[in-house]
């Protein structure tokens, strides 16, 4: 069965590259910028980034839901972390090994050969077209196709995701009882 793309018009391509290039800006200042506080801020604008992008590619449930659960409560939840745990730069530590070094290398190359394959293969913006014609979306509508699939065909990867919040959310209860336990000695 062949891949079939939509045309996007030439405003449309052009707000989904200039999306793009903010959200690769604001991975890069993620892991480029020396204050913690700073790489925070870069997540923000990537995933507001990531969020126009959804929306653009009419996806808009998984754009606001982007909005509210990645830009507002991961960010502000990753910040209260911060002010909790101490947002001050960490002591200077050594430079990584040669081996080290070369295989983030190594990682790094064959991580951008597998997106220029990628990106070659693309023919357009949109990406090939689901199994969920307009039709049926227009009759059951986006979210109720979106729970539908999510919690029958994907119950297992949803389930994995909440557990890992989960873990995350007890691991930084238990960083913070043992910082507080360590100030009071």
């Amino acid at each position: 069965m062949g891949i079939s793309h939509m045309t996007a018009t030439p405003l449309e391509t052009v707000l989904f590259i200039i999306f793009g290039a903010v959200a690769i800006a604001g991975a890069l200042s993620v892991i480029l910028a020396r204050q913690v506080v700073y790489s925070a801020l870069g997540m923000l604008v990537n995933f507001v980034a990531l969020a126009a992008m959804y929306i653009m590619l009419s996806a808009e449930f998984l754009g606001i839901a982007q909005l509210i659960v990645y830009a507002g409560a991961i960010v502000v939840l990753f910040l209260f972390a911060l002010m909790l745990v101490g947002g001050r730069r960490p002591a200077e530590q050594g430079r990584l090994s040669p081996g080290f070094a070369a295989a983030g290398g190594a990682l790094a190359v064959i991580f951008l050969a597998e997106i220029a394959y990628l990106v070659a293969r693309m023919t357009g913006v949109a990406g090939a077209r689901g199994t969920v014609t307009p039709e049926a979306i227009a009759q059951t509508g986006h979210i109720q196709l979106l729970g539908a699939t999510l919690l029958l065909d994907y119950i297992l990867p949803f389930e994995l995701a909440s557990v890992l919040l989960l873990v995350g959310i007890v691991g930084a209860v238990a960083l913070a009882r043992a910082r507080r336990r360590s100030q009071e000695e």
